[in-house]
């Protein structure tokens, strides 16, 4: 395996075990009781969502850095650099992820800007709790197409 690529998994190893630690908070949460959702609980879940998708963000811009050569620069840099992720590029990389999950990521992206834009108060529990349930299965799909994208990459450098 090409040396960068070895560097580039373990950038990418270490990113999905920070995720899988987000999981576990977000388990934690759930599990307070209280009768309604309070300001600082809604907070919490918020942030939790926030980090989910700057940490798969993190892989998308190694990779992006590493093997692409091309980190985008424009005005919509975010979503730009989601949909790169989903392109086959011959010669260089499969795709990253499918067109799947990257429907489901871009809620999560969606959110992550609006909560950058947002004070805490007008986070509302309606437009979060979609994505709090599907966390979890999002970011199993989100590992299974990072398992078969790094499986590519040791065949094609073999």
């Amino acid at each position: 395996m090409i040396p960068n690529l070895i560097l580039l998994e373990a950038r990418i190893r270490k990113e999905l075990d920070q995720l899988e630690k987000l999981q576990d908070e977000l388990k934690t949460l759930a599990k307070l009781k209280e009768q309604k959702l309070k300001s600082v609980k809604l907070r919490a879940y918020a942030s939790i969502l926030h980090d989910f998708y700057s940490g798969i963000e993190k892989i998308f811009i190694s990779i992006a850095r590493e093997i692409d050569q091309v980190v985008p620069k424009s005005q919509g840099w975010h979503r730009d650099l989601l949909e790169q992720m989903t392109l086959d590029i011959p010669s260089k990389r499969p795709a990253v992820i499918n067109d799947h999950l990257l429907g489901e990521l871009q809620q999560y992206l969606g959110f992550r800007h609006r909560f950058r834009n947002l004070y805490g108060y007008e986070l509302e529990w309606a437009r979060m709790e979609p994505l709090v349930r599907d966390l979890v299965p999002t970011f199993s799909e989100f590992k299974d197409n990072l398992e078969t994208f790094l499986d590519l990459l040791t065949e094609i450098q073999e």
